[in-house]
């Protein structure tokens, strides 16, 4: 590549641009951006024939006497640059445009957003954009109607219409009004949450339940109060580094602990782990400074100056949470308990109560002690009698009985529920055969497990393949799943307990069923207790019996077992309740008093005792051991009922950070330190180097991107569109802004007035700019990049499902709380979890009005409300929501079982006013309607129709649907 030829070749291009000098910004770096920086740009590793063309000095160097040109022109396909394969391809106004670029001496500009925003002190909003307006030969609308402007603002500053009082208030009042409303936070933090992909469970495969709506109240309390941007980014990032942080603090810091977590088996647990870092990164970096960051996870990024060394330097800052990838609770931690005062005071009055009844049966328990290690000696004789007719009966006791077979890796033995127990890893499995076992007729299986994972099959007598014919019980997050089959999906009866076990816990699982092919004829028993089973079909019609071994620890090829399995017994008869809780009670107790007493677990020593007392002990022993268990029991219910938020935590001693070869978590390279993009700006050599100090780096005044950034999503929150229309990239392949001049002025009053979101807000919705009519009288600008007139667009999920509740008065308007299950159709959680296992119920009461922020949130299935109208999952940060126009959205409106009863309850609202139709056209429009509006909704109550009917029509009108 020669300069020379570069040059010759650039003359020789027709046509010659205009006069006026390019800008470099403006006109070159979206050609070299869109065109060539993925060969010529940052990234190192990826650069082309070791030329870059994204910083001056080295395109000077690598141009002298070069040949691009040539390249750019040829019709050498082989030569031609961007090369077809590309499907990438200069216009001839590109090329002629840097043709006029080189001939004026190819000044670079440092990437706009890069630079610091400038603000010259006799701007405004008004003055900027008209200065906009006026080189185009406009200038700004009138201004629109009041109770339309009204109406706007009220939606855009709380989501809700405005009360009827406010439409004759003066304007800025109202502003004041809204502002200072309790709604104002709860509208504030949707795309907030939307960022933080906020939801209410963990999302992947099993997508269980998890509490994170405490950090949800935080967002909204901190909007309510104007807590400044920078505290509000600081303590998000890092309120539990701050110095004495309060439970609020650590309760901010669950921003970064929004993300998804996995609880599948067979997960990588470091695979995980370092995906909930990156994703960390990922968000941060979006929310705050508007850079794909994550571009640079398995490279330098290809068109902005982040190099990978960097991205794992950002990483470094978030790799220091103790957690693990692969999640054992639902609630993964580091988490914080949070009670309220009330819980706080009863949970002492608890700790108290608890204390008495211990002080009150001390005395007894250790009068029992030599009473009870005689009885030990004798206690066979005395407990229950265990079944003798077994068609099976493994004991694991150190070796496998006669008729058992080991199959895949060792076996290992380890202590059990009596003796020794085998502990399987789902590499091994054991087969038993079994004389006399007739599948057809009545039978119990029992057995003790103590199982470790989400998924897996302690027990299995079926065909593998076909119409997998026969018996399984499978374990499921603590649940067990009984299927007896006959043909496979078609013929068989499938139930699951409504009771869960505990994982890492002995239990002992009884299955019994009565020969009858229906599931009432079977039953199941955990820990003596008759479990409640949830039938999901009941089909069976033909014979189970097959001639597959028994299999223990395995389903089939698949599904292996993870845990401990002991005590392994098949009776050709059914158990009832009685005998079932004596078979439970009869080898319980029998592992206990047969192990050594200086062997025996703390929780083993209780149930013995429990045992005793129950059966042998005097009434008053027996009453002062139910008051310690009672009083034990109402303080770990009391400490349930408490609710928990993930937060951030550092480790005492923080991982070592390294770049990850393309990004893979097991192929560490380099190690690095905590650091940033040097090019956004540079870090304060006083600064700590964690994640305090990145906090107070993006809110420094040094970093020309975080006020941007915020400033830019208010104005999108108020016109519909950013003065930067791509939210999310800032960077090189980002949009430039509308109005350059206004973003930063925005930005550095922002900044200055100590970052007061309200303040700002306020300058925007009082400037004539935002208060035009947005009646579209010209066609040349389709999109108001201009901003020649008001903003206007249809209301978001929230906004439309929120007005209806309001404008019919079925809004609860309560903030914060646990999230509500609102109307949804039946049946989406069922086809959308593992064997259908979950089932969404709506609320009854006040949490079906509850306002939309506050709607359960669940990742696989998030509300079809939401969804219809474009509102994200919620499993990866979301900066701009999508905007389509779909005939399923009018389904909604029209059919939705809120807008149903949100019509009927504004029609029922109406009776007793003068003027019905009047009365709901102005609670739905603020306004009066028209002469030929009455009388289109007077045709429909001469023609028969409800006035629920009228007042739905009115719901569904474009003017109450869209903001003007």
């Amino acid at each position: 590549m020669r300069f020379a030829s570069y040059i010759l070749a650039l003359v020789s291009l027709q046509p010659v641009l205009a006069a006026g000098e390019l800008e470099f910004n403006r006109d070159i770096r979206p050609i070299l951006s869109d065109n060539c920086f993925s060969c010529h740009g940052p990234d190192a590793k990826g650069r082309k024939a070791d030329l870059r063309l994204d910083v001056r000095d080295e395109a000077l160097k690598a141009l002298t006497g070069g040949d691009v040109m040539e390249r750019i022109t040829t019709v050498d396909v082989d030569d031609l640059m961007p090369p077809p394969e590309s499907n990438k391809k200069l216009s001839a106004a590109q090329k002629a445009t840097l043709k006029q670029w080189i001939a004026e001496g190819a000044k670079y500009q440092k990437h706009w957003a890069f630079e610091p925003p400038r603000k010259q002190p006799d701007e405004s909003i008004d003055s900027l954009v008209g200065a906009r307006l006026k080189q185009k030969g406009l200038s700004l609308a009138p201004e629109a109607a009041h109770s339309t402007l009204i109406r706007r603002v009220a939606l855009d500053l709380t989501g809700l219409p405005p009360s009827p009082e406010m439409l004759k208030k003066p304007y800025e009042a109202v502003v004041d009004e809204l502002l200072a409303s309790k709604h104002f936070g709860e509208h504030m933090a949707v795309a907030w949450l939307d960022a933080a992909r906020y939801a209410d469970t963990n999302g992947y495969f099993g997508d269980k339940p998890r509490q994170m709506w405490l950090w949800r109240d935080w967002v909204i309390d901190a909007f309510n109060a104007n807590m400044p941007f920078d505290q509000f980014t600081i303590e998000q990032l890092a309120g539990d580094l701050l110095p004495n942080a309060t439970v609020r603090q650590r309760i901010a810091t669950g921003f970064n602990r929004n993300h998804m977590a996995n609880n599948e088996s067979g997960s990588i647990d470091e695979e995980f782990r370092t995906e909930y870092v990156v994703d960390r990164v990922d968000t941060t970096m979006t929310t705050w400074l508007g850079l794909t960051a994550g571009c640079a996870q398995c490279h330098d990024h290809k068109f902005d100056p982040i190099s990978q060394a960097e991205f794992y330097q950002l990483f470094a800052f978030f790799n220091n949470v103790p957690e693990q990838g692969l999640i054992k609770e639902e609630n993964p931690p580091p988490l914080l308990q949070v009670p309220s005062p009330e819980q706080e005071r009863k949970f002492a009055e608890l700790k108290q109560e608890a204390q008495r009844a211990k002080a009150a049966f001390e005395p007894m328990r250790k009068k029992l002690v030599p009473v009870m290690t005689a009885w030990e000696k004798e206690a066979e004789s005395s407990l229950p009698v265990l079944p003798k007719e077994n068609v099976l009966h493994e004991s694991f006791s150190g070796t496998l009985g006669a008729g058992s077979t080991a199959h895949g890796t060792p076996l290992t033995f380890a202590p059990g529920l009596r003796g020794e127990a085998v502990k399987f890893d789902a590499t091994q499995h054991v087969e038993a055969s079994m004389k006399g076992f007739e599948a057809d007729k009545p039978w119990t299986i029992s057995l003790w497990l103590n199982a470790d994972g989400s998924l897996s099959c302690p027990l299995s007598l079926i065909e593998p393949q076909g119409d997998r014919r026969g018996i399984e019980v499978i374990w499921q997050k603590g649940r067990a799943q009984v299927n007896l089959v006959h043909r496979w999906g078609v013929s068989a009866i499938e139930v699951a307990t409504v009771e869960s076990m505990i994982s890492k816990t002995w239990h002992h699982l009884a299955i019994s069923h009565d020969g009858s092919r229906k599931a009432a004829g079977l039953s199941v028993f955990i820990d003596g207790a008759l479990a409640t089973l949830e039938v999901r079909r009941d089909t069976l019609d033909g014979s189970i019996a097959n001639h597959e071994p028994l299999r223990i620890g395995r389903r089939d090829a698949n599904l292996g077992f993870y845990g401990m399995i002991d005590e392994v017994r098949i009776v050709p008869s059914v158990l009832d309740e009685k005998t079932a809780q004596d078979w439970f009670c009869g080898e319980r107790i029998r592992g206990i008093v047969e192990a050594p007493a200086a062997k025996r677990l703390v929780r083993d020593k209780e149930v013995l005792l429990d045992y005793y007392v129950d059966h042998f002990a005097d009434v008053p022993v027996q009453t002062a051991r139910r008051e310690v268990k009672q009083s034990l029991q109402a303080e770990k219910d009391l400490l349930e009922a408490i609710p928990t938020v993930l937060v951030m935590q550092e480790m005492e001693k923080p991982r070592t950070a390294h770049v990850l070869e393309r990004g893979q978590y097991d192929k560490p390279g380099k190690e690095v330190q905590p650091g940033v993009p040097v090019a956004v700006a540079a870090w304060k050599e006083n600064a700590p180097r964690n994640r305090l100090g990145f906090a107070e780096w993006l809110v420094s005044a040094e970093n020309p991107l975080t006020a941007r950034v915020a400033v830019n999503r208010l104005w999108q929150q108020c016109f519909g569109e950013g003065l930067v229309r791509t939210p999310n990239d800032f960077g090189s392949q980002s949009e430039p802004p509308t109005h350059p001049e206004l973003l930063d002025w925005l930005a550095v009053t922002f900044r200055d007035s100590g970052w007061d979101v309200k303040a700002l807000l306020k300058r925007i919705v009082l400037s004539k700019t935002y208060r035009q009519s947005s009646q579209v009288t010209r066609e040349d600008d389709p999109e108001n990049r201009l901003l020649a007139r008001g903003p206007s667009g249809r209301l978001s999920a929230e906004m439309l499902r929120d007005q209806a509740l309001t404008i019919s008065g079925l809004l609860v308007p309560k903030v914060g709380g646990p999230s509500v299950k609102p109307f949804q159709p039946p049946g989406l959680w069922e086809a959308v979890s593992y064997n259908g296992e979950e089932t969404y119920v709506p609320d009854a009461g006040e949490g079906l009005w509850r306002r939309s922020l506050y709607t359960y949130v669940k990742r696989q299935s998030p509300h079809p409300m939401l969804l219809t109208f474009d509102g994200p999952t919620r499993e990866k940060c979301t900066v701009r929501r999508a905007r389509t126009n779909t005939p399923l959205q009018a389904l909604m409106l029209l059919n939705d079982e809120t807008f149903m009863k949100a019509a009927e309850a504004l029609a029922k609202h109406s009776e007793g006013q003068k003027d019905r139709i009047a009365w709901m056209f102005r609670a739905a429009t603020s306004r009066d309607p028209q002469p030929d509006e009455r009388e289109l909704l007077e045709g429909l109550i001469q023609r028969g129709r409800s006035w629920s009917l009228v007042a739905h029509t009115i719901l569904n009108l474009d003017e109450v649907i869209t903001k003007r």
